[in-house]
């Protein structure tokens, strides 16, 4: 009965690491590409690819070709740091089977309250929220193996073996 009890209590423990750790590697959505690592019991993200890492001579700027820059950040001291290696992630804990804590927006310039999911299609959910969850808005990100057009364009920025090479070489 004790042997049973600890396979039980070893496999509940093992079940709920790994959901834990789900979150942990890239995700993209049609413009960058994030990486998530747990670093002392929190959550690291990061980004590491732009579909548009420089400014276009569209948009304006009079900055045509420089990497883009947090511009939309409230803090004027924070306007000119890099967009490319900008961690988004603060105060993230596991609790209730979840992750929880504070995601930065550089396109708003805001943070929001946030919790994060894999979903049943296996995607990673990020629902940032001001009070109540039910006052926020959901994101979703792909795994990067889902190879869209937007992740081969941007994956020879990051320093990974691609899961999309048969694709690229086609």
């Amino acid at each position: 009965m004790r042997f049973f009890l600890g396979l039980l209590m070893a496999a509940f423990v093992i079940s709920g690491h790994a959901s834990e750790q789900a979150v942990v590697g890239f995700w993209a959505s049609e413009t960058s590409i994030f990486e998530i690592r747990v670093e002392n019991e929190t959550l690291s993200g990061v980004v590491v690819a732009l579909r548009n890492p420089n400014y276009l001579a569209e948009e304006g700027t009079g900055r045509t070709g420089l990497p883009r820059t947090d511009d939309n950040n409230p803090e004027d001291e924070m306007q000119a740091r890099p967009i490319m290696g900008l961690s988004m992630f603060s105060e993230y804990v596991y609790e209730n089977k979840s992750w929880q804590g504070k995601i930065y927006d550089p396109e708003s310039g805001n943070t929001y309250q946030s919790k994060m999911k894999i979903n049943a299609d296996e995607e990673l959910e990020i629902r940032g929220y001001i009070g109540m969850p039910m006052f926020g808005r959901t994101a979703k990100f792909m795994p990067l193996s889902r190879c869209s057009e937007a992740i081969i364009e941007m994956l020879p920025q990051i320093k990974i073996e691609s899961p999309c090479m048969v694709l690229q070489e086609s």
